[in-house]
């Protein structure tokens, strides 16, 4: 066991000491919160989220969610949750662990049902919550590992003492990412029925995809830097 500890400690060390897997998994953090918080309102507060014909097997399984009441809007409560808390610094590890949980459970979902291919999608979901938790790994290790932390054979050391610390170039790249999220959950929360100003979506996407790739200029320049 104290191998597995060690190799996934040195594997967090390794993305951890990388500026652009650090804008990769803020980038991550976002589009999960995007994807969720806008659908997590929606069943919130009690409606629909599909209007497939109940005569499909997905249409009726989503329809007797739905008529659930109670626990339809406590699905959405902790989509929302999970969204705002990995979003904030502070909550990321615990956004990290409950969007797993909703994602092996979505997963598991759309295998057991006839879902088409949206089977690879909630998959590549699933691994993003599972890359959250590697890398935040410092923060749950405790919860498997009693022994003391270690790396590299180094007897009485503190790992998170020595986990880089990467942040944002500067403002105005933090001022991208933050616009970006505000942006796409504008947009998402249009595709949920939200209702806004008629072009206004065509602006939303334009700020989204100029955002992306901005971040993506800063990224490269950091990592070439």
């Amino acid at each position: 066991m104290n191998s597995i500890d060690q190799l996934l400690q040195k594997l967090q060390y390794w993305i951890r000491s990388k500026p652009l897997l650090y804008r990769f998994t803020l980038g991550t953090r976002i589009l999960l919160a995007i994807g969720f918080i806008p659908t997590g309102f929606v069943k919130l507060l009690g409606y629909r989220f599909t209007t497939l014909s109940i005569d499909s097997d997905v249409g009726l399984f989503f329809e007797t969610l739905y008529q659930s009441g109670l626990y339809w809007n406590f699905l959405g409560l902790t989509q929302i949750l999970a969204g705002i808390l990995v979003l904030l610094p502070a909550t990321t590890a615990l956004g990290a662990l409950l969007f797993f949980g909703i994602m092996m459970n979505i997963f598991l979902i759309t295998i057991s049902y006839d879902f088409a291919y949206t089977p690879v999608i909630t998959f590549q979901m699933l691994m993003a919550s599972i890359w959250l938790i590697i890398w935040d790994y410092d923060r749950f290790r405790g919860l498997i590992f009693n022994s003391e932390t270690t790396f590299e054979n180094k007897r009485n050391s503190d790992l998170k003492a020595q986990l880089p610390r990467l942040t944002l170039e500067n403002s105005y790249e933090r001022a991208v990412y933050i616009t970006g999220t505000v942006a796409g959950l504008l947009f998402f929360g249009m595709l949920r029925g939200m209702v806004v100003p008629a072009g206004f979506e065509i602006l939303l996407l334009s700020v989204c995809l100029i955002c992306f790739l901005t971040a993506i200029v800063f990224g490269f320049r950091k990592t070439n830097g």
